[in-house]
């Protein structure tokens, strides 16, 4: 046991310093990531999906390195985001909920870049870091309320950047979040091409749901395309790290909000040939809080006090590098309350629950589509089969495990095995160091009456 508790705290903590400076690729990359919001790792052609037209990432990562075991630290939006731009888990942040904000004293990396000579811009999605404090710090920041003008808008602030100096945009994408069918939209996917997860039941509803689900995809993967024509003009393209990711899982039952693997699981693109061979995959385990220290390890400034990513950077040179053998994530609340930690492997996700006499229900916003209706009026008559009863289940398992190289969509929770008990008691050991070597404790403030499904404030973005 002591030997495995070495192992354990020895992939808890940075790495060991890995740099590449600016000077060794003769000039100070741009930084570019697009981060959908709500896009499932699953509905990218790159990934695999036979149905989902998503040209400009694949060619992305075609020419860059696809991540196939990448994970954020929430099933949530604003806790993710504030994450990757902190390089801190959410319960660090002190924005671990939905809609809280990032305090004034929080460090953004992009912070360290602008301090360094780079013009930074926040277009898009302005999601747990829109307090006055934390805005200011960015030379640029545009919220875009109307998801089919993220590319234009994308376009235009590039266009209007200072052009002697490298730029970091993040570029937040409202897709595909819902609603959907906002605005100028054209319909690509019909119902009867979809593909139904294993999770989800057969239904014309759902078929309806995720054919728009689909159209939003290919709509945020166009803008994509809009701006990387805007860079092959302006001859900067190959000059330009850009990351393509996800915020959390499609907004579907059993996804977002959920630490499962399509909650936390996300696409994870690189594009940067100067360093990266066209055409990488890897396997290696990469986190959110990775991308911070990556990015500044890259660009030579050095990472501030605080950050708890380590560097992927020799993945990116060598993608059978391993920089870490755990993966962290956390659910708080979201519409209901939740306290949930997630630990992932290569080969299995453990789940620790502190409140398992709630439901983990779906978001607000999926509950009001005619796919959740047609779910709930089966439970209720008994028609719902198990596997797809997850955000109904009341009281909840307090452990999950599962083995997801076989069993990637989380389906069979294998925590009361006989021959899981070694697994299970070592995660949960990776688990509480994890805690504590990060402060997350079990708040006591916690009022355990369920949410009632009231929203007192619209449900929106």
């Amino acid at each position: 046991m002591k030997k495995f508790i070495l192992y354990a705290f020895s992939f808890l903590g940075a790495g060991l310093p890995y740099q590449i400076f600016a000077d060794d690729i003769n000039e100070s990359p741009n930084i570019l990531i697009f981060i959908a919001d709500d896009l499932g790792w699953e509905e990218v052609g790159v990934y695999g999906h036979p149905v989902v037209d998503t040209p400009n990432i694949d060619w992305l990562a075609y020419h860059g390195i696809r991540f196939n075991n990448f994970f954020l630290t929430a099933s949530s939006s604003s806790p993710s985001r504030s994450s990757i731009l902190t390089g801190m888990y959410p319960s660090c942040t002190r924005a671990r909920n939905l809609h809280d904000k990032l305090p004034a004293h929080s460090i953004l990396f992009s912070d360290c870049l602008r301090e360094n000579g780079y013009y930074t811009m926040l277009v898009g999605k302005n999601h747990g870091t829109n307090s006055p404090d934390v805005e200011k710090r960015f030379n640029f920041l545009k919220t875009v309320t109307k998801p089919w003008e993220m590319g234009s808008s994308w376009v235009e602030a590039l266009q209007q950047r200072p052009k002697d100096k490298p730029f970091f945009m993040f570029a937040a994408s409202l897709d595909p979040h819902r609603p959907y069918k906002q605005g100028i939209y054209e319909r690509k996917y019909s119902p009867d091409d979809v593909v139904i997860p294993p999770y989800l039941p057969d239904s014309p509803e759902m078929r309806e749901d995720l054919a728009d689900y689909y159209d939003e995809i290919t709509r945020f993967d166009t803008h994509i395309g809009e701006v990387l024509n805007l860079l092959r003009d302006e001859k900067i393209l190959d000059n330009t790290i850009i990351i393509v990711m996800s915020d959390n899982g499609r907004p579907f039952a059993q996804c977002k909000t959920r630490v499962n693997v399509q909650g936390i699981k996300s696409p994870f693109v690189v594009y940067f040939p100067k360093l990266i061979a066209q055409g990488t995959i890897t396997e290696s385990l990469a986190s959110a809080v990775d991308i911070a220290p990556t990015l500044l390890e890259f660009t030579g400034i050095k990472c501030p006090p605080g950050m708890q990513g380590i560097s992927l950077l020799p993945i990116l040179e060598d993608n059978d590098a391993e920089v870490r053998n755990f993966a962290f994530a956390e659910h708080n609340w979201h519409a209901f309350k939740a306290y949930e930690r997630a630990v992932i492997t290569k080969d299995l996700l453990y789940i620790k629950n502190w409140l398992p006499h709630l439901s983990n229900p779906v978001s607000g916003e999926v509950m009001l589509t005619p796919a959740y209706a047609h779910m709930l009026e089966d439970f209720k008559n008994g028609k719902l089969r198990r596997e797809y009863q997850d955000c109904f289940v009341a009281p909840r398992p307090k452990e999950e495990l599962f083995e997801i190289k076989k069993d990637i969509h989380c389906l069979k929770n294998v925590a009361s095995k006989r021959k899981s008990r070694k697994k299970l008691e070592q995660l949960r050991l990776v688990l509480r160091t994890w805690q504590e070597s990060v402060g997350d404790v079990f708040p006591g403030e916690f009022n355990l009456k369920q949410d009632d499904g009231r929203f007192e404030r619209p449900l929106g973005r």
